[in-house]
């Protein structure tokens, strides 16, 4: 029996079981979820301390070292599966590849506590936590993915708007309704183009999943969650309708930010003489490349940079494709970002931030702004070392290509948190190895 064919109130009937079974089948989900995370952690935390205190492999630890790293490694484990579920909330992330960086993290960032606070600790016994849970966890994310997809419907009027084609996420199935389906369907989510005059029996279908707790989507909402861009048609793309970010978060990443540089400098100074060395070994010229960027509330600054191109630099204000200015020293510190670190000036200056959209020379800043709306939008928030279309996108000069580039700023601003700065970080780390971007 078709929608359209019943009395709504036999509608909500038939779709009350339907949703009932599938409340049944999320609260199943949550209670196995709930079950492996309880099972994971004590095998995480049992298993390699029953390891450290039978001593095997190396002498028998004390029971109090061996209590510190319990309870260091259930602290891990537990703020990894806090970061884990805020960092799947955003988009191209439901691949899970960045679990076992999280679990990395977690357990580096404890035992350096421990280290700091002269706490004495097993080393083995944290990193056997470590593999373990992480490999659980992969384990456990990668079967349920696979086993228990997210359906999404596309009704009508959003097919040809969706901006994901299929296959291209792995934990979602995507299926167009042509027609309307039966009443005790079962999807994850409903797309629908909300702007659009839907005909009565799509309205009311919408209206029917939403009551039975399916989520409906518009979607270019749902393009943005999936595809990580802001459409930049209007300046109302923004979040509660206003152009200004987060008030709190900003001062709050200034000190980060402060604090961060301060304690790597000396490293990036050691880092910063060896490259320049090989600079100047390479080619005759300044160690050091200055430029005046456009930054934050669009005020201009000097941006230092270590001298990857000859010193003849005319030409083009950006670097194009196998630009034959690049020195060979110079092609290696850009493919792994180590042109990038006197940067670090600029953060300690209060010029730049380590996250946030890159700045452009003024001018291309100037071009942009005359072909591309609201570009200046962009300079909202504090310029950074790396940024959301950095990790995606690298970098662009043609104007199509910033227009894209600007969606992803847009999204940046948007969703501006620390959450996401996080997944920035983690995304760069991996691009830093594959060398995506770099020119």
């Amino acid at each position: 029996m078709n929608i359209h064919q019943t009395t709504i109130w036999e509608d909500i009937s038939l779709h009350e079981r339907s949703g009932g079974r599938r409340r049944r089948a999320r609260a199943r989900g949550m209670v196995q979820y709930l079950l492996f995370s309880l099972l994971g952690t004590s095998v995480a935390i049992v298993g390699p301390t029953l390891f450290v205190l039978a001593g095997i492999g190396m002498s028998r630890q004390e029971g109090d070292v061996a209590a510190n790293g319990a309870i260091a490694s259930m602290l891990a484990i537990i703020a990894s599966f806090l970061i884990i579920r805020r960092l799947l909330s955003f988009p191209l992330l439901r691949s899970y590849s960045y679990i076992a960086l999280t679990f990395f993290s977690s357990f580096i960032i404890v035992a350096t506590v421990l280290k700091f606070f002269r706490i004495d600790f097993s080393s083995p016994q944290l990193f056997l936590g470590m593999v373990m849970i992480t490999t659980m966890v992969e384990v456990f994310f990668y079967i349920h993915s696979r086993w228990t997809p997210l359906r999404i419907a596309i009704v009508p009027g959003a097919q040809g708007l969706m901006k994901v084609s299929k296959g291209r996420i792995a934990s979602m199935e995507f299926t167009a309704l042509n027609a309307l389906p039966s009443a005790e369907f079962d999807y994850s989510g409903v797309v629908a183009d909300l702007d659009a005059d839907l005909e009565p029996e799509w309205e009311r279908f919408l209206a029917l999943s939403a009551l039975q707790g399916i989520p409906v989507y518009h979607v270019k909402q749902f393009n943005e969650s999936i595809t990580g861009q802001v459409a930049v048609d209007h300046l109302r793309e923004n979040t509660l309708g206003a152009v200004v970010p987060s008030l709190i978060y900003p001062q709050f990443k200034r000190a980060i930010d402060f604090l961060v540089a301060l304690v790597l400098l000396p490293f990036v100074v050691l880092i910063v003489m060896v490259c320049a060395i090989a600079i100047k070994l390479d080619t005759p010229g300044p160690l050091f490349y200055c430029q005046r960027r456009a930054g934050f509330r669009g005020r201009l600054f000097t941006i230092y940079k270590l001298r990857t191109m000859t010193q003849e630099q005319g030409g083009e204000a950006y670097t194009l494709p196998d630009d034959k200015r690049i020195t060979r020293v110079g092609r290696v510190l850009r493919q792994y970002r180590f042109d990038e670190l006197p940067q670090v000036i600029n953060i300690l200056r209060g010029d730049m931030s380590w996250v946030g959209p890159r700045p452009e020379v003024v001018s291309l800043a100037e071009w942009y702004e005359r072909e591309v709306p609201f570009y200046v939008y962009r300079h909202i928030v504090r310029p950074g070392i790396t940024g959301w279309a950095q990790v995606h996108q690298g970098n662009v000069a043609a104007v199509e290509a910033a227009r894209l580039k600007l969606e992803y700023d847009f999204f940046y601003i948007k969703h501006f948190s620390f959450w996401l700065d996080a997944v920035i970080v983690a995304k760069t780390l991996r691009t830093i190895v594959t060398g995506f971007g770099s020119r």
